[in-house]
C-alpha cells in the first residue's frame, strides 16, 4: 500500500464503547471480516492500562511496552500457551508470525510517531500487515475495549476523523451477564457503573454528532440484525458485504462470548430479558430504582418486577446508602 493510503488509513480509527458485557464483542465479530476493516481480534485496553504505562518513557520503551501489553496475543497458541493467555484457552493466533507483527510495529513507528496514539494505529496495522488484510480497498481500522468512552476526547483529539460505536444493554440482562465473572459486584454497584458508562456516551454523541458517536442498543441489534447492521455500514461510508451478517474472530468463525456457555453461529436475541428468570426480584427492583431515567430514556421497559415479592424498604435502604458504603469502600481500597 502506498505511504498517503497507510497513513490516512493510520489516522481512520473505529473504537467500540460500552459497558462490559453490553454486546460490545458482537459488534466487533460483525465488523471483523469485512474487507474493508481492519479489526484487531483481542481488547488492547490501551487508554486504561498501556496509556499510564508508557508515562516519562522514552519512545524506544514505549515500543517494548507496545510488545509486551499491544501485540503479546500472537504469541498465544494451544499447544504451547504462554502465562498471558492464561484464562483464554480458546484463542490461538498462532498462525500470525508475532515476529512479523512485531516487525511491522517497530517500522511503522520509526516513520511516524507524532503521539502514542500512533503506537496504537501500527499495532494494529501491523497486525493487518502481517496477516495480509490491508488492501487498497482498506479504510478503517477498528478496536474495543470496554469503557473507551470514557477516553471520547483524547480519541477526537489524537484521531480528528475517527469514529465511535457504543452498544448499550439493558442493565438488568447486562447485569446478568457480568456478575458470573464478577460475582462480588452487587447491583447497585454495578448499577452505578453502568449509569456512569451509559450517561458518558450520551453526552459523547451530543459533544461529537451523531455523524461520529453512534449509540445504539444490544437488543436492535439482535432482534433486527439487518437494520442495524446497515445503519453501522451507513456510519462507516462503508459497502454493504454479507460477512456482516456472520461474526467472525480474525476471519474464523466466532462461537460467541456467552457467559453462560452458549455457542452460535450468527446474531442470536437469545441473551435478551435473561433477567426475568435468573435475577433476584430485589436485585432487578434496585437496578430498575438506580437507572429509572436511563431506561426509560432507551425504551426498556418497567416494573416488570413482581413488587409483591419485595421487601421495598429494604431495596430503598440499599440504593439510599450505597453512596455512602461506596466511599467507604474506595477508603478501604477493596
Amino acid at each position: 500500500m502506498p505511504t498517503d493510503e497507510l497513513e490516512f488509513l493510520r489516522d481512520h480509527p473505529v473504537f467500540i464503547c460500552g459497558h462490559p458485557k453490553a454486546g460490545t464483542s458482537l459488534v466487533r465479530s460483525i465488523l471483523d471480516s469485512h474487507p474493508q476493516l481492519i479489526v484487531y481480534p483481542e481488547e488492547t485496553v490501551f487508554f486504561r492500562r498501556y496509556l499510564p504505562g508508557i508515562e516519562g518513557l522514552s519512545c524506544q520503551e514505549q515500543l517494548t511496552l507496545a510488545d509486551q501489553m499491544l501485540i503479546h496475543i500472537f504469541t498465544w497458541n494451544k499447544t504451547n500457551p504462554p502465562l498471558s493467555q492464561e484464562g483464554y484457552p480458546d484463542r490461538d493466533f498462532s498462525e500470525i508470525s508475532y515476529e512479523a507483527v512485531r516487525h511491522e510495529l517497530h517500522s511503522f513507528v520509526e516513520q511516524t510517531c507524532r503521539n502514542p496514539g500512533d503506537i496504537l494505529s501500527a499495532a494494529i496495522l501491523a497486525f493487518g500487515s502481517a496477516s495480509g488484510q490491508i488492501t487498497d480497498q482498506s479504510r478503517w481500522w477498528v478496536e474495543k475495549s470496554p469503557y473507551n468512552e470514557y477516553y471520547a476526547e483524547q480519541i477526537f483529539d489524537w484521531w480528528p476523523h475517527a469514529r465511535c460505536i457504543h452498544v448499550i444493554r439493558d442493565p438488568r440482562d447486562n447485569y446478568v451477564s457480568y456478575r458470573r465473572k464478577h460475582p462480588d459486584w452487587r447491583p447497585e454497584f454495578f448499577a452505578a457503573n453502568w449509569k456512569q458508562s451509559t450517561q458518558t456516551g450520551t453526552d459523547n454523541q451530543k459533544r461529537y454528532g451523531v455523524d461520529q458517536y453512534m449509540t445504539l442498543r444490544y437488543e436492535d441489534l439482535v432482534q433486527y440484525p439487518e437494520n442495524i447492521l446497515k445503519s453501522i455500514a451507513e456510519f462507516l461510508s462503508i459497502k454493504w458485504d454479507n460477512s456482516l451478517e456472520t461474526p467472525t474472530r480474525a476471519g474464523k468463525q466466532w462461537v460467541g462470548n456467552s457467559m453462560f456457555a452458549i455457542e452460535f453461529s450468527g446474531i442470536s436475541s437469545a441473551p435478551t430479558h435473561r433477567w426475568k428468570d435468573t435475577l433476584a426480584p430485589k436485585e432487578a427492583y434496585v437496578i430498575e430504582i438506580m437507572t429509572e431515567a436511563y431506561l426509560k430514556q432507551w425504551r426498556y421497559e418497567i416494573g416488570a418486577t413482581d413488587r409483591k415479592l419485595i421487601d421495598s424498604s429494604t431495596a430503598l435502604l440499599r440504593v439510599l446508602t450505597w453512596p455512602i458504603r461506596r466511599r467507604v469502600i474506595r477508603r478501604l481500597g477493596t
